[in-house]
C-alpha cells in the first residue's frame, strides 16, 4: 500500500523502503505508551469525573494508527511518500522513537559486531529521514505539535 498525499512536494516526505519496518516499530510504540497512559488515567481517582485525561493519549493513538494504516501494518517494503499535513505528528514521534531506540542498542553491542554495523546503517537512514522531515516542517510550521503536550496540533479544536 502507498501513503499518497494530495500536498505539494514540500508537504510530503519521500520514506525509503528500508525505514519503513522501523517507523512501524515507533509506531507501535507510541501505540503502547499512549495505551499505558489511557491505562494510568483510568487509574487515577475521579476517572469518571476527568475524561479530559484520556485526549491525548487517545489522539496520539489516532496519529500513529492513521499512519500505520498509510504504510500498511505488515505489507512488503516500498518507498512511499507520506503527506505531512496529515502525518507530520505521527511520523516525528516514530522517528525519535526509533532514534532513542537504535542509540541504546548501540550502546549495547560491539563496535566490530555484525550487529553493531547494522544499527548504525539503521540509525543513519534514521536520522536522514528525521533531517528531511525537520526541513520540510520548517517549510510549514503550522505543522508543529504543539507546547509540550505530545499531542498534534491538527487535532486539536
Amino acid at each position: 500500500m502507498q501513503a499518497q498525499g494530495t500536498g505539494t512536494p514540500s508537504e510530503s516526505v519521500l520514506i525509503p523502503a528500508e525505514v519503513v519496518d522501523l517507523l512501524r516499530d515507533g509506531l507501535r510504540s507510541q501505540l503502547a505508551v499512549a495505551a499505558r497512559q489511557i491505562a494510568d488515567a483510568d487509574g487515577q481517582l475521579g476517572a469518571r469525573e476527568h475524561p479530559e485525561r484520556y485526549q491525548d493519549p487517545l489522539r496520539r493513538i489516532d496519529a500513529s494508527r492513521a499512519l500505520l494504516e498509510d504504510l500498511g501494518w505488515s505489507a512488503p517494503p516500498s518507498d512511499l511518500r507520506v503527506d505531512l499535513q496529515i502525518h507530520a505528528w505521527a511520523l516525528t514521534a516514530a522517528l525519535r522513537d526509533q532514534v532513542s531506540v537504535h542509540a541504546d542498542m548501540l550502546r549495547d553491542v560491539d563496535r566490530g559486531d555484525e550487529q553493531h554495523e547494522t544499527l548504525t546503517r539503521d540509525r543513519q537512514a534514521l536520522e536522514a529521514l528525521a533531517l528531511t522531515v525537520l526541513l520540510s516542517r520548517t517549510q510549514a510550521p503550522a505543522l508543529c505539535p504543539s507546547g509540550g503536550s505530545g499531542g498534534p496540533r491538527l487535532f486539536r479544536s
